[in-house]
């Protein structure tokens, strides 16, 4: 596993709300967003802080990826099994790291 497309047919074990960004965890990859995700479920949209964005975004645990796309430099997009969209912004700050057997920063 060495780039975030790997992760499509993986399932998500963890959110982690850390000091410095939201972490997905599949058992072992992680995806580290330093930028504010925003997570889609049905017609609502959460943004991560505001209130009911972690509720949201803990929905995508134990979720599949099913399909994953990278925008060059504005944002990286799953989708699960379960019916959510996840959008982690890349531009401003918003780095992300995918981390496996090593780290890799995207963006």
């Amino acid at each position: 596993m060495k780039e975030p497309a790997d992760l499509v047919g993986r399932e998500v074990s963890a959110v982690a709300f850390v000091r410095d960004g939201v972490e997905f965890h599949f058992d072992g990859p992680v995806l580290h967003s330093r930028g504010d995700p925003q997570v889609a479920v049905g017609e609502a949209v959460y943004c991560f802080p505001k209130p009911g964005s972690r509720d949201a975004l803990c929905l995508v645990i134990g979720a599949t990826i099913e399909s994953l796309s990278l925008d060059d430099v504005r944002h990286l997009e799953f989708t699960t099994s379960n019916g959510c969209r996840v959008r982690l912004p890349l531009r401003a700050g918003g780095v992300l790291h995918f981390k496996a057997d090593r780290l890799l920063q995207v963006g």
